[in-house]
């Protein structure tokens, strides 16, 4: 009875145990393996080559993008000049006589003011943007029963309220000087030009400016062509005005524009050398 009784224990046991053992076996092992996991390793092999395609696209947008230090630079304003003319009736006198027959050094008609279209788009050829202050000061002194010693003060209000609406890069008050023919000309390369002085006040407190600014134009206006400049002249009061309204900035400069003989050409040809100096000396070179 006893055996009967391991031996039936036995036999469940053995019931018991048999699908453990077999889950151990071999042959098993594959069977038990899901279906779904050859499809998930696919799916890796996959991702795998898609990040890799990826990455060499990234790496040939990185190589065809343009490196930042090769873009352009941002555009820089442009230099900004103001012209004036207060003694707008100065005159040349070839250029009267060709036009009326008279010999005068002052004409309502023919004189350096007429010139602001010449100097203004010669200056805009050389890349500065150029105004003209458009006061006829010598036309407002005769309306206004003024003589010639009262022109820097007429002009004076015009050229302040300009200034309030807008600065500038540099300032010229352009004249005709009096002095005679060889005095006013040069000839460089078979070519004659008007010669040209620049004048600073020294009666105000930009009087230094003033002056460094006129240094720098006439040192740039003789390297293109040698002595076409006389220098700068400086006025201490007496005997002239010491001021020409330079104490309303700092890079305003009188420009003697030639003498009372210089030729149309000549001055044309001065006016030239006068916008490529500004721009070598200043809007290049940013000197100031």
């Amino acid at each position: 009875m006893l055996k009967k009784l391991q031996w039936s224990t036995g036999l469940l046991l053995f019931f018991f145990v048999l699908p453990v053992i077999a889950g151990q076996l071999p042959f098993n092992k594959q069977a038990s393996t899901p279906v779904k996991k050859a499809a998930e390793d696919t799916q890796m092999v996959f991702a795998a080559t898609n990040s890799a395609e990826e990455t060499m696209l990234e790496s040939t947008e990185l190589e065809n993008t343009e490196p930042e230090s090769t873009k352009p630079e941002s555009t820089k304003d442009p230099f900004q000049v103001l012209i004036l003319f207060t003694h707008s009736h100065e005159a040349y006198g070839p250029m009267v006589q060709k036009v009326s027959g008279k010999i005068v050094n002052y004409d309502n008609q023919t004189n350096i003011y007429k010139f602001k279209d010449v100097i203004t788009n010669n200056f805009q050829s050389n890349g500065l943007q150029t105004d003209v202050l458009d006061v006829d000061v010598m036309t407002l002194l005769k309306k206004e029963g003024k003589n010639m010693n009262a022109a820097y003060s007429t002009v004076r209000p015009y050229l302040a309220n300009r200034l309030k609406e807008q600065s500038y890069d540099l300032i010229l008050d352009l004249h005709r000087d009096g002095i005679s023919k060889k005095a006013s000309t040069i000839t460089y390369n078979n070519e004659s030009y008007a010669k040209i002085a620049l004048v600073v006040g020294e009666e105000h407190p930009n009087f230094r400016w003033n002056t460094a600014y006129a240094d720098s134009l006439s040192t740039a206006m003789n390297k293109l062509v040698p002595n076409i400049s006389r220098g700068v002249i400086s006025k201490d009061g007496e005997g002239g005005n010491g001021l020409y309204n330079q104490d309303l900035a700092k890079e305003m400069i009188i420009v003697e524009l030639g003498g009372v003989e210089n030729t149309e050409e000549e001055l044309n040809r001065a006016i030239a050398i006068l916008g490529k100096a500004i721009s070598t000396a200043f809007a290049k070179e940013n000197t100031f």
